[in-house]
């Protein structure tokens, strides 16, 4: 009985392994990194919070879909920073919007405001996709205060825009060159 049981196993392993073996793939995959023994300080506000007020618009600001209004600037201060940590890069992580996943979508808020979403824009005004790493890099300097300047803007998704409560939220993770 205990030497059929061997076979069985054995059998059943020379399977799975032979199964593994046989699964086709088209390419691999490397993912490389570092983790950082240090890095900068981000310093934006209680709890590493900052609230950006977009203003008013009225909306007829937005004549066609596409239409932006408001661009406002705001800015991540980055402080400590060590000398090995000399550029970095900013990847804002949000909820996109159904029709273009680069726009921040509107929390859904009762009295929310459609047809509307925010773009983020880098220093240079550069459209900023979400939940992506960009390609503008930022230079960084230790032991000053470093501030990394972006822009949003409300831009229009559909016309007309419904008037209402615009509140948006993304995270941002700091990745260092």
């Amino acid at each position: 009985m205990m030497k059929k049981n061997m076979i069985a196993m054995a059998l059943s392993a020379a399977a799975i392994l032979s199964i593994s073996n046989a699964i086709a793939y088209d390419g691999t995959v490397k993912f490389v990194g570092q983790v950082l023994d240090t890095a900068c300080t981000v310093d934006i506000g209680a709890n590493n919070t900052m609230t950006v007020d977009m203003g008013s618009v009225y909306k007829t600001a937005f004549t066609n879909a596409g239409d932006e209004a408001s661009t406002t600037k705001f800015t991540l201060r980055l402080i400590n920073c060590p000398s090995s940590v000399t550029s970095a890069r900013v990847k804002f992580d949000g909820v996109n919007h159904s029709g273009n996943t680069d726009l921040l979508a509107l929390s859904a808020d009762p009295g929310s405001a459609s047809g509307v979403a925010i773009r983020l824009m880098t220093a240079d005004r550069a459209p900023l996709g979400l939940n992506q790493i960009n390609g503008y890099s930022y230079s960084l300097l230790d032991m000053v205060d470093n501030q990394l300047d972006f822009y949003a803007a409300y831009v229009a998704t559909s016309v007309p825009v419904v008037p209402g409560v615009v509140n948006a939220v993304a995270n941002f993770t700091v990745n260092y060159n």
